[in-house]
């Protein structure tokens, strides 16, 4: 939220909206972002593409944009969401994604910290209540005892989330010794053996991190004070991590693997306070994750290293092998993995046209990670 200065962003999104505005469908977003730096470095502003990529994301995440019936891709013409009827509530909608963030992450809305953030000024927390009504007419929020939650959900916000119920699965069915202290700081003291032993025993890990997943659920479902969703959802994907590489470079068990990863990548998003605390894990877990397709199918020549090798390039080589069963395979899991996080595929199709960009090869699997964005 504090990546970009107030003045900037608000600088930033009053051109965007006045741009399409005066020429809706004329342009891709790559056009325009390249005419705002140029006209931005000629008045003498310091101001990145990927800066002005960042402010762009903000409005493309609460979908202030139109694309008509084309994938939306930095590459097709865009306009205006048609809800979009002026410059501020083109902004507020834009804006209105930083408070929606806080409450999927399952945090407290403090009005005013919001506001300093936001507004740079506390005492404008009236700004923060038009962004909660907004969220709220769009049914992307609503309001329960005085707390602001995603609709459906109780003090567990992601129970009942699809893509985490092997990990819920695993947590109801870990049984606790019942000598073991309960409450968060036992779970924090077991969420730092487990970061321990990751590196020399997955199993031994992975059943610490559980355990540590059972009690900061428990304290959180009874309102255990200091308790937060926040630490919560960070031993979930952490176990997530082990798990899955546990399965999968232990056990060998490639296709039971495969739920983990997505586990991991649904509750590790960009824009999510986890993406900072788990960026080393990110790559990694991404190589792994299309790797093991060649090793689920027994193909071991023409294995990519994982240490030479980066996602991008996995994902090219698996979508243009010649073993029809690998595409395949390639094709099925990327498009779970663009179901749960889709904004990490999109940046891995962006990788690719960044590095060979011009080569019709790479040029077409990026194209067919952008369209699995779509279906």
């Amino acid at each position: 939220m504090t990546s970009v200065d107030f003045a900037t962003r608000r600088d930033v999104l009053r051109d965007i909206y006045r741009e399409l505005s005066a020429r809706p469908g004329e342009r891709t977003t790559d056009e325009l972002l390249d005419e705002l730096c140029e006209r931005y470095e000629t008045q003498g502003l310091i101001r990145s593409k990927t800066t002005l990529r960042q402010i762009w994301q903000m409005g493309f995440r609460q979908r202030a944009f139109d694309y008509r019936d084309q994938v939306a891709s930095v590459h097709v013409p865009v306009w205006l969401n048609a809800e979009i009827d002026s410059e501020a509530a083109f902004v507020q909608r834009a804006e209105s994604g930083f408070v929606y963030a806080v409450i999927n992450a399952g945090l407290e809305i403090d009005k005013a910290e919001l506001a300093l953030i936001l507004l740079n000024d506390g005492e404008h927390t009236e700004y923060i209540d038009s962004l909660l009504a907004d969220l709220q007419q769009r049914g992307l929020i609503i309001e329960a005892d005085g707390r602001y939650m995603l609709p459906g959900h109780s003090s567990i916000p992601f129970a009942d989330e699809p893509a985490l119920q092997p990990i819920i699965y695993d947590i109801e069915n870990m049984q606790l010794p019942d000598s073991m202290a309960r409450g968060f700081e036992k779970a924090r003291s077991l969420a730092k053996t487990a970061m321990l032993q990751r590196s020399q025993d997955f199993a031994a890990s992975a059943r610490s991190y559980l355990m540590a997943c059972r009690l900061q659920w428990e304290a959180v479902e009874s309102g255990e004070p200091g308790a937060t969703l926040e630490d919560l959802r960070w031993y979930m994907a952490s176990y997530a991590s082990v798990r899955a590489g546990e399965l999968s470079q232990i056990h060998r068990d490639y296709a039971h693997s495969r739920p983990y990863y997505l586990a991991f990548f649904f509750l590790v998003q960009e824009d999510d306070p986890l993406w900072s605390r788990m960026r080393g894990l990110i790559n990694p877990m991404l190589s792994y994750y299309w790797v093991n397709a060649w090793r689920e199918l027994g193909l071991n020549a023409g294995n990519p290293s994982l240490n030479a090798t980066t996602p991008a390039e996995i994902a090219v080589r698996a979508a243009t092998h010649e073993t029809p069963e690998l595409c395949s395979l390639w094709y099925t899991m990327s498009n779970a993995l663009a179901e749960v996080n889709p904004g990490l595929v999109r940046r891995v199709a962006s990788q690719i046209r960044l590095n060979r960009g011009e080569s019709p090869t790479y040029a077409q699997v990026a194209d067919t990670l952008e369209q699995m964005l779509m279906q």
